[in-house]
């Protein structure tokens, strides 16, 4: 089951950090492992060497753009923000997971409903 979900974050890491970033208020790594958490009620969690990995890569292909600003008077924290290209692949990845939610749920309706049918076998 970790094995599956590990998976699942790695596919839904950058959808997720280009949606926080979206909201306008630049934010640090450690914050954003923390909003992930937080708003999924613990369910998702993302450790900060992967989301580190991550951003760099995301800021490589010109989707987020980091700023280092000092905090204090001498401890440095980077911010990110989300660019124009990282708007555009968040508009087309919202495109993308409501097509794949609509087709799970045509499924699972399906399944529901010959379930229900008279004479029909179970569907496990």
């Amino acid at each position: 089951m970790a094995q599956t979900q590990d998976n699942f974050k790695r596919g839904t890491a950058e959808f997720l950090i280009l949606s926080l970033l979206n909201e306008g208020e630049p934010m640090h790594g450690y914050r954003i492992t923390q909003e992930m958490a937080s708003r999924s009620g613990g369910r998702y969690t993302i450790l900060e060497g992967s989301l580190y990995l991550i951003l760099m890569r995301m800021e490589e292909e010109g989707l987020i753009e980091g700023r280092v600003a000092l905090v204090g008077k001498k401890r440095k924290r980077k911010y990110y923000c989300i660019t124009q290209k990282g708007k555009e692949q968040l508009d087309c990845l919202l495109r993308e997971f409501d097509e794949v939610m609509y087709g799970i749920e045509l499924i699972l309706r399906r399944k529901e409903a010959h379930a229900d049918a008279p004479g029909s076998p179970a569907i496990s």
